[in-house]
């Protein structure tokens, strides 16, 4: 089975999508299907035995719609060109419109014109003609889904733009066999207004959907085109996309990392807030991972190149948005049943507006300007545009803050979230112990360095801790000769003829050191101590701990004010777990858990009709994180529990939790709105032109209907759009402050 997301060409309203969903879905294979008119996909699960990418491409193509090249640069190439075509055709359909309006009506408002009717059928005519060819789309679409029964907006517009050509061309006749009733009856303009008003409002839709598609593409566009390699001791320049696994590439101060690698020499900061969102940089040495996109500091480095092409950090990052992008979220299913019905129930409308004016005693004029009004004014545009745009504004908005929905449903779910429950180690705490600190009976630089001596050789955490907090102070430690490990005490060590014991309590006791109480004064329970001493002197105590990430209490914090219930998991003793709570205020713990702890934990949480987010990094954590309704991996963590994730946060920061709630608040409020404004434009819009301003006495209104019913129905579109378009300025307020509101 393989997931694939496919750009298809000529989507242009919510039945477009239907049409390619059902094209797709019909063939025998295909397990799942789901197209975007947001940013023209079709995210398609399928079966390799059973169907192949082509006869994909043979059904799109046979429903009347194109595949876009699956090359990125190539796919931009397309669309700028389909842009600027839709550009030129708009410029074309309004130059020659303006003035057919103006001869068409310029004697209601007592402008005189220079020649004679049948002169003013020709001109009308010939104006009429660009027109129609700048809007061709319409009807090059239009009447072939209407022929196969799965009429789309360019149906309608289609319909109801032929229908005033034919009426024009029909009082044209009339005109020139002398009958001077038709003059005031030719519809011409109806045609070139209608095609240039909703042409505006699918330009301005293009664009907007090109610039959604733009974040993508430039998120892409960072890494460099070419890196500088080291290959037998000489430096090449190289395109970026030759590089092997095993390269060695030097990164100069101010140049883009070319690929993901680990740093073999050199030290640098390294900005990697295109990937994380985090915008202080990250200090590099020697070992540390570095990805591709990221800008180094001041430092030169050279590095190993360890993953390249779509292995990258980076296009895993661009893969997981389009994914999220192409997917649909639950509340758009509301859009697709009422889409299903709507361009034939509106035909239908149509139809019976016509007829009932029929039977009223109007003439066919009248009669036809309500069917054609009825048409135009009710393309599904907006009801198309307002799920899937908003869902890829949302999570391109994400995406900016080092925040990744996988799918459009996580995004919407991560909107009804009230209980949050968080891991302990790794997610609240650095999830590494370090030295808090230090408490001699003696030198305390004597106690550190005799410490950090000893542990030299081990890869114990607690050892890494003092040896860290020794460099950072700028303590040496000294040579030493001899080291012995004793498994669940600590190490015994020979430093400058000195034995050095470093362990536990119990370890120093059961080797005759007396310890010396008072330096556990003041020390919390929860806090780890490693006793040091040298030749049966007893020199002191390093206290360290699992620290809280600086962000983790404004976090917390923030979740509260928000109304969410904050719980913390770990598989600690309770001691240490409260001891951590305590430090950021949370009330509710569950210490000593395993995963099957925490599963049932969320379980137990959900049948109470809670709606639970699980936030880890391990792979204890991913049973919880794939029961829970939303599982929120941080970045850090193992690619079991990203791959368990509904939610990947690319950074650390704890506040990527409320901020990511709050992002899905924003966009499942946005979509609301969307839907709102497309349900109530056509509610209002469909009476009116039935012909409810006649029913009140407006019957003036009549001749122009059809312009006015283009024009509401670009506004529509326009409306959406932009409130769509809202959310790339939102910023979630977690991100801001201390979690204050």
């Amino acid at each position: 089975m393989r997931t694939r997301v496919f750009r298809i060409g000529g989507m242009t309203c919510a039945a477009c999508t239907g049409r390619v969903e059902n094209a797709i879905g019909g063939l025998q294979g295909v397990i799942s299907v789901a197209a975007n008119i947001g940013n023209n996909t079709a995210t398609v699960t399928y079966d390799e035995s059973l169907i192949d990418e082509d006869r994909i491409r043979d059904a799109v193509e046979r429903a009347g719609y194109s595949f876009i090249s699956d090359d990125r640069d190539e796919a931009a190439r397309q669309e700028k060109e389909a842009l600027r075509v839709q550009r030129n055709d708009l410029i074309v359909a309004i130059l020659f419109a303006i003035p057919l309006s103006v001869i068409a009506m310029g004697p209601m408002f007592g402008l005189s014109m220079p020649f004679d009717r049948r002169t003013d059928c020709i001109v009308q005519i010939a104006l009429c003609m660009p027109i129609l060819y700048a809007g061709r789309r319409f009807y090059k679409k239009g009447f072939p889904a209407l022929l196969t029964r799965s009429p789309t907006m360019d149906s309608l517009v289609a319909l109801g733009t032929t229908a005033s050509l034919v009426l024009g061309l029909y009082n044209t006749f009339l005109i020139f066999t002398d009958d001077p009733s038709a003059a005031h009856m030719l519809s011409f303009d109806s045609v070139g207004m209608i095609i240039a008003l909703v042409s505006v409002g699918k330009y301005l839709e293009a664009r907007s959907k090109s610039n959604t598609n733009d974040s993508l593409r430039k998120l892409l566009s960072m890494a460099p085109d070419h890196a500088t390699v080291i290959r037998n001791g000489v430096e090449e320049s190289v395109p970026s996309d030759q590089l092997v696994i095993g390269d060695v590439v030097l990164v100069r101060p101010g140049e883009r990392i070319p690929t993901d690698g680990t740093v073999i020499s050199g030290e640098s900061s390294v900005d990697e807030s295109m990937l994380t969102g985090e915008s202080m940089p990250e200090t590099k040495r020697v070992g540390d991972l570095v990805y591709g996109a990221t800008v180094n500091g001041q430092g030169s480095l050279r590095i190993s190149v360890e993953k390249v092409g779509e292995e990258t950090v980076l296009f895993q990052i661009a893969r997981m948005m389009e994914m999220a992008q192409g997917t649909k979220a639950p509340v758009a299913s509301i859009a697709d049943r009422v889409a299903s019905v709507f361009v034939p129930a509106v035909m239908a409308i149509a139809l019976i507006a016509f007829i009932g004016w029929m039977v009223a005693g109007r003439d066919v004029q009248f009669c036809l300007n309500i069917a054609i009004s009825i048409l135009v004014i009710s393309c599904p545009c907006a009801l198309g545009l307002a799920t899937p745009l908003a869902i890829v504004v949302g999570t391109g908005n994400g995406s900016r803050h080092g925040i990744l929905y996988k799918t459009a449903a996580s995004l919407e779910a991560s909107a009804k979230i009230d209980t949050v429950i968080l891991d302990k180690t790794g997610t609240i705490t650095m999830g590494h112990p370090e030295v808090v600190s230090v408490h001699p009976t003696g030198d305390a630089m004597d106690l550190v360095s005799m410490a950090a001596a000893a542990e030299s050789d081990s890869e114990h955490p607690l050892a890494k801790a003092v040896r860290r907090y020794a460099d950072e102070n700028g303590i040496t430690a000294p040579d030493h000769s001899s080291f012995e490990s004793v498994t669940g005490g600590g190490v015994i060590a020979d430093v400058r003829g000195h034995t050095v014991l470093v362990g536990n309590e119990g370890f120093l006791i059961e080797n005759g050191v007396i310890i010396d109480e008072n330096v556990n004064e003041g020390v919390p329970d929860y806090v780890g101590r490693i006793h040091v001493s040298s030749d049966g002197s007893y020199l002191g105590m390093i206290a360290v701990s699992d620290t809280v990430r600086p962000e983790s209490a404004s976090a917390i914090a923030s979740l509260k004010r928000d109304g969410v219930r904050v719980i913390m998991a770990t598989g600690d003793r309770m001691e240490t777990a409260e001891g951590i709570a305590a430090q950021v205020e949370i009330t509710e713990v569950r210490s000593g858990m395993k995963p099957g702890d925490k599963l049932d934990t969320v379980k137990k949480l959900q049948v109470g009709q809670a709606h639970v987010a699980m936030t880890g990094d391990g792979i204890n954590d991913a049973p919880a994180l794939t029961q829970s309704d939303v599982g929120i991996a941080v970045g850090s963590g193992t690619d079991i529990a990203i791959e368990s994730a509904d939610i990947v946060m690319m950074n650390d920061d704890l506040r990527s939790v409320p901020a990511a709630l709050e992002i899905g608040k924003a966009t499942l409020g946005n979509i609301k709105q969307n839907l709102f404004f497309a349900f109530v434009y056509n509610a209002v819009c469909i009476p009116i032109a039935a012909g409810l301003p006649v029913v009140l006495g407006y019957d003036g209104l009549v001749d122009h209907m059809p312009m006015l019913s283009a024009a509401a129905m670009s506004l529509s579109s326009i409306s959406v759009v932009s409130n769509a378009m809202r959310m790339k300025r939102f910023r979630p307020r977690a991100l801001d402050g201390d979690g204050q509101r």
